[in-house]
Parts: structure tokens; C-alpha cells; sequence
């Protein structure tokens, strides 16, 4: 999917179109009861859509600071890792951290309207969250006194190993279990919608490369859940029959319809990769290691002109550059998504075609407006300029200021 977060911090909603923009809470404590109880679901399909639970477990990290917690606790934490917690968890200490509420007074009063509901008390979700993560630190203390004990006892201790069996099972749970058990809690498939959608398991299963090993687990939850939807529509089971009660039999046709899909899209997945092996991932490196060797001038006085971090170029998509010797604009653009990348001192992934550089005859005039204007408005002007271009060879030198990326 790309990069998770863009410069800011935020969910990069790429198909925000459909799934809207990262949820912001800004008095949210005087929103309608509606508005903020639909807001608090559309913010599980949105982390849901986005973000996996290693993207959102730094979050946990940052809310327990400001909710009470000690460093060695926070230690505890996150020598677990992120899936100690449910997925659940991690979205609603994201959505805390951006100024969610952690519940409301008039919560009860939206359950009594909603059929389907039964709530035994108003949710709590700072309570949830805590009690949670209070069970996990409860945990690591129990092994790091028993571990204490063993150390006594035994002289050579040798280190658990986990088999890769185990090793892989614990990721199908994190990865793909923890979004469908989310599906099921947090969606409409926990109301009284008719309608509902599945996961595409085949996007899912690819993002987290899953090995077709590791799909009996999908499997048997999915065949799990199907049994279950299937003995409450032949009234089969007494205890499936009232476990779905909150719906309409279409609405149980149309959950049922789901999980077919996705038992489908699992298989559709075996096959596809039951004889070929993924190939290997060419190892990135980092921006810092790309532009060690870059050659390029860090300001210049003349121009009154200074360049930006050169380790802010790998993955942009423009790069607006400035020869001060010869005084020549260089504009670069990317030729794919991924955006630039830099070998010893020289641009990478340019596009030949729409990559320019030209002469500059009033560099008082136009150097302000690229280093201060928004994008749409440096190129508005240096669209205008008629002096000849002609493609770079995306070498960067000494004599060369880099002034802006996009």
C-alpha cells in the first residue's frame, strides 16, 4: 500500500475518497451522540483499512506516558511487542492520542435506540484500554520473576526457542485473525445492518506475506463463523440462533454471503501461490546511506540561497535544484510513485520526459517564488518562462543548490 504515514504523522488516505480522511476529535465531548458514536466506528474501518498493528503499536507507546504509566511498565510493554494487545486496543489509543473521547454520559441512552445492543454498563474505552495493558504487565512480571527463579536454580539456561510453526501461527493471529475479529466487533456485522463487506483477504494476505502454510488458521475461523451464521438460519443451534438474533434472516444470508467471499478468496490465494515462491525483496537503503556520498552546495551567499537536507530527497516525487554557477534551473520528477532514489552523487528514478532544466536570466525574480510559493504557484511561473530546455543527466555537483521537493 505504500508509505502508512505521511511527513506529518498522519494516515496517508490514499483511497480517501471512499474511506474519508484520518478521524480528528476536535470537540468531539459536544457532538451529537450520533455523530460521535458513528465517528468512534468509522475510526476502527479506517485503521482497520490503513494500518496494521505494528503501524499503530508506537501510539500505544506514546498514550501511556500521559495516562499514568512508568518507564520500566512502558519497558514491560514493549518487550512484548505489538501484539500483547488486540488490534483494537492500538486503534483506540491512536484515536485517544488525537483527542478521541474516552466515552460519554449519553451512551446508554444511544444504546436503548440502537436494537441489537445490550450493553451491561456506558463503554469505557480508557478503562478497556488499561485494563488490557494491565493484564499484559501483570503477565511480564509473572515470567520475569519465574525467569529470576529458573536463574537461580539453574546455572545454563538455555533460551525458548519457537518453532516456526509457532513463530508463524503468532503472525496469522496478529495479522490477519486480529482484522477479521475486528470485522466482527467493530463493524456493522455487530448491529442490526442487513447490509455488510467483508475483508479482501487476498490484499490482506499479500500485504503481511502470508504463507500458504499459514492460511489453515484463516481457514478454520472463517468455516468457524460460517457454521455458526449457517445453524442460526436453519435454527440448528439455540445458542446460534440467539447469538444472531440482532439481525433479519437477509441479514444472516448476507453475513453468510460474506464469508463464503472470503473462504473463496483464501483458496483463490492457496492456489496462486502453492508452486511459485515470492521472490526476495531487493534490501532499500536507508536516505541517510544513499546521499553519504552526494556532492552538492549547502548554501550561497550571492543568491542568498540554502539547500534543504539532502536525505529529504529519497522517496519525494520533485526536486527543484539550482546550478549557481551557470545559473540553471533543474526541475526533476519522479518516474513512479516510489519516488527518487540517489547512487553515490547522482538523481536515480527521474523521468526523462517531463525532467527539465533551463536558463535563468532574472534569478532575483524567480528564486523567491521557488523557495517561498506553494507548488501550484512555482510552476505556474516557471511554466511561463520561454527560455529553452533541455533533460538533465541528474548529476548533482558542488555548484548545485537544492531548493525544493514535493
Amino acid at each position: 500500500m505504500g508509505k502508512v504515514f505521511d511527513r506529518y504523522g498522519r494516515v496517508s488516505a490514499i483511497d480517501h475518497k471512499y474511506t474519508g480522511e484520518e478521524p480528528t476529535w476536535d470537540k468531539c465531548e459536544s457532538w451529537p451522540i450520533d455523530k460521535f458514536m458513528n465517528e468512534r466506528s468509522r475510526m476502527f474501518n479506517f485503521y482497520n483499512y490503513y494500518c496494521s498493528a505494528k503501524d499503530l503499536f508506537n501510539d500505544l507507546l506514546k498514550w501511556m506516558p500521559t495516562n499514568g504509566y512508568t518507564k520500566q511498565q512502558i519497558k514491560a510493554i514493549k518487550s512484548e511487542g505489538e501484539c500483547c494487545v488486540s488490534i483494537t486496543c492500538l486503534k483506540l489509543a491512536r484515536a485517544m492520542n488525537n483527542g478521541m473521547a474516552p466515552t460519554r454520559k449519553d451512551v446508554m441512552e444511544y444504546v436503548k435506540t440502537k436494537h441489537g445492543l445490550a450493553y451491561d454498563e456506558p463503554h469505557n474505552d480508557l478503562l478497556y484500554l488499561k485494563k488490557n495493558i494491565d493484564s499484559v504487565i501483570r503477565s511480564n512480571n509473572v515470567k520475569i520473576q519465574a525467569e529470576i527463579k529458573l536463574n537461580a536454580e539453574v546455572s545454563n539456561v538455555k533460551e525458548i526457542i519457537i518453532s516456526p510453526l509457532q513463530r508463524l501461527s503468532n503472525k496469522v493471529n496478529a495479522k490477519i485473525i486480529a482484522h477479521l475479529e475486528a470485522m466482527i466487533d467493530d463493524n456493522n456485522w455487530a448491529n442490526d445492518s442487513v447490509k455488510v463487506e467483508g475483508i479482501n483477504l487476498i490484499q490482506l494476505l499479500k500485504a503481511n506475506d502470508i504463507p500458504v502454510k499459514g492460511l489453515k488458521e484463516v481457514h478454520t475461523w472463517l468455516e468457524h463463523i460460517g457454521n455458526s451464521l449457517q445453524c442460526a438460519l436453519d435454527k440448528d443451534n439455540e445458542f446460534d440462533v440467539e447469538g444472531w438474533a440482532f439481525t433479519t434472516k437477509v441479514g444472516i444470508k448476507n453475513r453468510l454471503k460474506a464469508i463464503q467471499t472470503m473462504l473463496a478468496q483464501v483458496e483463490k490465494y492457496r492456489g496462486a501461490n502453492t508452486k511459485a515462491r515470492k521472490p526476495r525483496k531487493k534490501k532499500v537503503k536507508s536516505a541517510d546511506a544513499q546521499v553519504k556520498a552526494m556532492k552538492y552546495k549547502v548554501s550561497d551567499d550571492d543568491f542568498g540561497l540554502s539547500s534543504i537536507a539532502p536525505s529529504s530527497i529519497p522517496g519525494s516525487t520533485k526536486l527543484i535544484a539550482f546550478n549557481t554557477k551557470y545559473r540553471r534551473l533543474i526541475v526533476y520528477e519522479a518516474s513512479s510513485k516510489d519516488g527518487f532514489s540517489v547512487k553515490g552523487t547522482t538523481l536515480q528514478n527521474f523521468n526523462e520526459s517531463n525532467s527539465y532544466e533551463l536558463t535563468i536570466r532574472k534569478p532575483d525574480d524567480i528564486l523567491p517564488v521557488v523557495t517561498k510559493k506553494t507548488e501550484k504557484q512555482i510552476f505556474k511561473v516557471v511554466d511561463a518562462l520561454k527560455t529553452n530546455r533541455k533533460p538533465p543527466n541528474g548529476r548533482i555537483n558542488k555548484e548545485t543548490i537544492l531548493l525544493r521537493i514535493f
